[in-house]
Formats: structure tokens, C-alpha cells, sequence
């Protein structure tokens, strides 16, 4: 079992007939299905208390003529911003005669567009998503379910260009490309919809979808990244970055999987069963084995980060214990990928 898949296994006391879950080790889906699934992803309170935020972007240039956000290009829109001197070419029906008159000089004036963002929001369905550690908490498919529709209603409300991708172990499902606020309900029962895959492959779902894209964009990718091995990210995301997209990784993480120690008994023979290929293996989570664990994990999830900064992707922990407004506006606004 190599490193990736060993994150994505469940503990299983095999001398007893219940099964306990512990860190990144999930369960199967009929045993650890949250009673939340069948609900509605939000209210529309929070829809309305997040509706004066919009998505944000650091590099991707804002497009078209019919989003809400200020465009860098000049038009000839009503709403005046500054005076340029008159060059050959420009339209001479924006030549300020007042201003020719008072300094003998022609000047045009210069007006703001709004524009819109190509927004593509790809989130994993695979079944380790489809794992809570602990009872009273959303699964981690629940919560990026709710994060992608959370984002994707603020897209949808500015009137950007939206894309909703459901990537698992076969054909990704898609909702999009739309804009507009008519696309909202058809987005969100999308997202209702959709019910775990099997296995994934993160790394292929991100370059096929840069690489058959024409137009570069904002792509945020939602997943808990038990897919493979971190060097496998390198090919894509190096793609993603020389094709001018703008790559945001929400690493999706239940709270167990950074320590898993607190839901073991010392001495407990358990059975590491492999969420997605069903591989198995025996172990004692002794102190030992926790520890090697933890060393593990850290070197993985180091070895990730490595990969996205040298690509200049951001990559986010994005932990299912805290509520959705708070990670929505609080810790999404300080990324900037969010703002108000």
C-alpha cells in the first residue's frame, strides 16, 4: 500500500464486531453515509448573508462585457474615468471639446467596463471522500459539495462565466459553462445530485481539463488529494501555470486525518482496509506506528506544497470542523480568493 492509499485506509478492530474509524481511514460508504446527505446544501439565509461577496483573482485577467467587476480595459461605457491624449485611431466621438477648447490640445475621454471571470470549480467525488471521522461531523464530500456551491453562487451572482466539474473514476459530469442568476437553482441541484465515485485520479482530471480548454481561467480544485503521489502533480500543474490559468487547490482534510490517536485503543489489532482499491492490511496502533504516521504525513503533505509554490498553484487546507461562513468569509477573503 504506498503512501497516498495508506492515508485513505479505516481502522477496523478485527477481535470485535464494530468497526471504529480513525484519521484519514475511511469507511465504507453504506457505513459511514451521513444522515445530512439528503438535505438541501443550504439555507437561504446564508445565501443571502455571503451575497455581497464576489470570487477574487490575483492574475487571470477579467473578460467580456457583462460581469459585475471592473474590467482593466477602457471603453466608452458612461461611467467617466480619466482623459488621455488623442492618438490616430482613437474614436474621435470621445474627443472632449471643452478640453480642446481651455488647452488647444485633444483629449478623449476614457470610461470603465465591467467584465466577468471564467471560474471552473473541479471537486472530487471519489469514496474517500465520502468518510467523516467522527459522527457528529459532514463527510468530507458533504462540506466540498457545499464549499463548490457556496463559490459557484457567488460566480453565478456576479455574472460570471461558471463551470462545475465532478470528476471520479470515469467520464467527469459537468454543469456549465453558464452565467447568470437563472443558472443558480439548476446549479445547486447539480450538486445535490451527485453520488460518490470509486477510485479518482486527481492529477489526470486537472490536465485534461487545462489542456482542452482554450481560454485560461480561475481553477479552483476541491479534493482531499488520496489519489496517487504528490510528484504526479508536477506535469499538470506546470501546464496549468505555462497555459496562464490561475490554480487554487482547497485540500479538503476531516480533522482525524491530522491525528488519528484519540480514536484507537493501545494494544487494538486493527485492519487497514483501503477506501477505494479495498487493500488491506494489519497493524497495532501503537505509539510507534502513530508517530510513523504522522512523519508520513507531514513529508506528503510538504512534499505537495513543494510542488504547488514551485508552480505557482495556492494550496489550502480546508478542514471539514470549521463552519462554511467562516471558511468562506474569513479564511477564502484572507487567501483573496474571495472579497467584499
Amino acid at each position: 500500500m504506498n503512501s497516498a492509499r495508506g492515508l485513505r485506509a479505516r481502522f477496523t478492530a478485527s477481535t470485535q464486531s464494530v468497526s471504529r474509524v480513525v484519521g484519514t481511514f475511511a469507511a465504507p460508504i453504506h457505513a459511514r453515509q451521513s444522515p445530512d446527505e439528503e438535505l438541501a446544501l443550504f439555507d437561504e439565509g446564508f445565501l443571502e448573508r455571503i451575497r455581497p461577496y464576489a470570487l477574487s483573482s490575483r492574475r487571470v485577467t477579467a473578460v467580456g462585457v457583462a460581469g459585475e467587476r471592473r474590467s482593466r480595459r477602457k471603453g466608452s461605457s458612461p461611467e467617466f474615468t480619466d482623459f488621455k491624449m488623442y492618438t490616430p485611431g482613437d474614436d474621435y466621438r470621445r474627443i472632449d471639446w471643452r478640453t480642446y477648447a481651455r488647452f488647444d490640445e485633444l483629449f478623449v475621454r476614457e470610461s470603465e467596463t465591467t467584465a466577468e471571470y471564467d471560474v471552473h470549480l473541479l471537486v472530487d467525488v471519489s469514496r474517500s471522500m465520502a468518510w467523516r471521522g467522527l459522527d457528529d461531523g459532514p463527510t468530507k464530500l458533504r462540506y466540498a459539495l457545499q464549499l463548490t456551491g457556496a463559490l459557484a453562487y457567488l460566480s453565478l451572482w456576479h455574472f460570471d462565466h461558471t463551470s462545475v466539474i465532478a470528476f471520479g473514476d470515469g467520464p467527469a459530469t459537468s454543469f456549465g459553462p453558464v452565467q447568470g442568476r437563472a443558472n443558480i437553482v439548476p446549479m445547486l441541484r447539480f450538486l445535490a445530485g451527485i453520488k460518490p465515485a470509486s477510485e479518482t485520479d486527481v492529477a489526470g482530471a486537472i490536465g485534461a481539463y487545462v489542456h482542452t480548454r482554450r481560454r485560461p481561467g480561475f481553477l479552483l480544485v476541491l479534493s482531499d488529494l488520496l489519489s496517487g503521489e504528490p510528484a504526479d502533480l508536477e506535469a499538470p500543474l506546470r501546464e496549468a501555470r505555462n497555459r496562464g490559468w490561475e490554480t487554487t487547490i482547497l485540500h479538503i482534510v476531516d480533522p482525524v486525518e491530522d491525528d488519528p490517536a484519540g480514536l484507537s485503543i493501545p494494544g487494538e489489532v486493527l485492519e487497514l482496509i483501503d477506501q477505494e482499491s479495498n487493500a488491506r492490511l494489519r497493524v497495532v496502533p501503537d505509539g510507534a506506528v502513530l508517530a510513523d504516521y504522522r512523519q508520513s504525513r507531514a513529508a506528503w503533505l510538504d512534499e505537495i506544497r513543494r510542488i504547488c509554490a514551485h508552480y505557482d498553484t495556492t494550496i489550502e487546507p480546508v478542514r471539514t470542523d470549521v463552519p462554511l461562513e467562516t471558511m468562506l468569509v474569513q479564511r477564502m477573503t484572507a487567501l483573496g480568493i474571495v472579497e467584499r
